[in-house]
């Protein structure tokens, strides 16, 4: 009796070690089921820098050394909690599963799941990981280098936008002081010195494969709707006011790419408080014809050819144009937004997407981080061998023209809502709300400063 029950005791510690062996193997984290995890070799950001240096780390991760850091100090608390809610969330679906199968003896004898067999992730090395991919590093090498997997690459992505938008806030100030400190920085960079810009406004395309019928359903819309028919892309039209610096003062994102951008700005919160009354007096937007002339948007005269008009247009431009140098160094920035955004990826995520780049845009321009001349040639690489074609950036010589700058612009993903094919009749050719760009343009005439001669190609 003794040895039988002897013999049976040998039976359950065999099964139970069975059982807890191939349950760990089984549902290891980062593992297939039914597969053994990989070993892999974690490595610090520490230890890249070593490998990189100054420079080249600058060029990988888009700032530098102490601004990583800096930027890691402000997002260590939130990433450390969307990892949490997304572990809590992988907990309750495992506890479904386990529920709908039935409590077997593994169940009895490995109550939570093993820890990771590569050890945890650092939020240092999650941080990393997602600017590589917003610069259009490689997913291979970015799990090469931090000895992580295919699908740690990409959840890091998407805490680090969670936790970057939970983190910084991009919203057109209500304050007037500070909507007066904006103008005086474009009145120092204005040759004849205006001082009621108060922002530039203009649109972009941001450029992504074509949605599936489920996700364009989930927005109300037609798929076609994401069709920006001068561009030949789909996309969303993205609304964006900057600073003279090229720091973005207000973001919207509500439409689809076939949206022109009048109809994409009368949408947005931005226009309600400008009807509310938000800016100082005598203060205005700077955006060009796409958009309507009010009392706190001035465009350009249509349709000028010389004279005090066409010279108004000129210096207009000198301050509007500063929206088109944001968008050059916010898609040379982060590349991967030269290439289409994944059909993968709904909607609403890569809005999320498109707003986090534009704060860390906001960070890096705050730290004064300067874009790399030269990017490194594996990015470039990414980004001219994706599948499904990219943006090329084109220096722009009417830039160089009206502000001495030398840059380049996505001209492909530019342009795009400059048309009225949506717009209710009666907003085409307004004939109200001029008094302003007439006082602009009689201060001009004022200064007997006149539009230079165009420059011989």
């Amino acid at each position: 009796m003794n040895q039988r029950h002897h013999i049976e005791s040998l039976i359950v510690v065999a099964v139970a070690a069975y059982a807890a062996t191939h349950f760990s193997r089984k549902h290891s984290k980062g593992s297939r089921r039914g597969k053994q995890t990989r070993h892999r070799e974690r490595r610090t950001v520490e230890q890249i820098y070593q490998c990189l240096g100054d420079i080249y780390f600058r060029r990988a991760y888009r700032m530098s050394w102490l601004s990583f850091w800096k930027l890691h100090d402000k997002l260590c608390g939130p990433i450390e909690e969307t990892v949490a809610k997304a572990a809590k969330i992988r907990k309750e679906a495992r506890g479904k599963e386990k529920r709908k199968r039935g409590v077997g003896i593994s169940n009895r004898l490995n109550p939570t799941p093993p820890p990771p067999p590569n050890g945890t992730i650092s939020t240092s090395v999650r941080l990393a990981c997602a600017l590589r991919y917003y610069a259009a590093g490689s997913v291979y090498d970015i799990m090469s280098s931090y000895g992580i997997s295919h699908t740690e690459v990409f959840e890091s992505v998407w805490y680090v936008v969670d936790a970057v938008n939970a983190s910084f806030n991009i919203k057109y100030p209500r304050n007037h002081d500070e909507q007066k400190k904006i103008a005086a920085e474009f009145k120092a960079v204005s040759a004849v010195e205006f001082d009621v810009c108060a922002g530039a406004i203009d649109g972009i395309l941001i450029w992504i494969l074509k949605p599936p019928l489920e996700d364009a359903k989930a927005v109300g819309v037609d798929q076609m709707k994401f069709m920006c028919g001068r561009k030949h892309k789909y996309g969303l039209n993205c609304q964006a006011v900057c600073g003279v610096r090229g720091r973005f003062l207000d973001m919207s994102i509500i439409c689809g790419g076939a949206s022109s951008d009048l109809v994409a700005f009368e949408g947005s919160d931005l226009k309600k408080l400008l009807d509310d009354g938000i800016l100082a007096h005598n203060l205005c937007l700077f955006g060009d014809n796409a958009y309507i002339n009010s009392q706190y948007m001035v465009t350009p005269y249509p349709n000028t050819s010389g004279g005090a008009r066409d010279n108004y247009n000129y210096f207009h431009s000198q301050l509007r144009i500063r929206i088109e140098c944001a968008f050059g160094m916010f898609v040379q920035r982060w590349g991967m937004l030269r290439t289409a955004i994944p059909c993968n990826v709904s909607v609403p995520k890569t809005i999320s997407l498109v707003l986090a780049l534009a704060k860390l845009h906001n960070f890096c321009i705050d730290e004064a981080e300067v874009i790399p001349a030269n990017l490194l040639s594996q990015d470039e690489q990414n980004i001219t061998g994706n599948r499904n074609g990219s943006i090329p950036l084109v220096a722009d010589p009417l830039i160089a023209e009206i502000i001495n700058v030398n840059t380049t612009t996505p001209r492909d993903l530019m342009g795009g809502g400059e048309h009225f094919d949506d717009a209710p009749r009666h907003y085409r050719r307004p004939l109200h709300n001029d008094a302003l760009r007439s006082r602009l343009c009689n201060h001009v005439e004022s200064t007997f400063k006149t539009r230079p001669r165009r420059r011989e190609p």
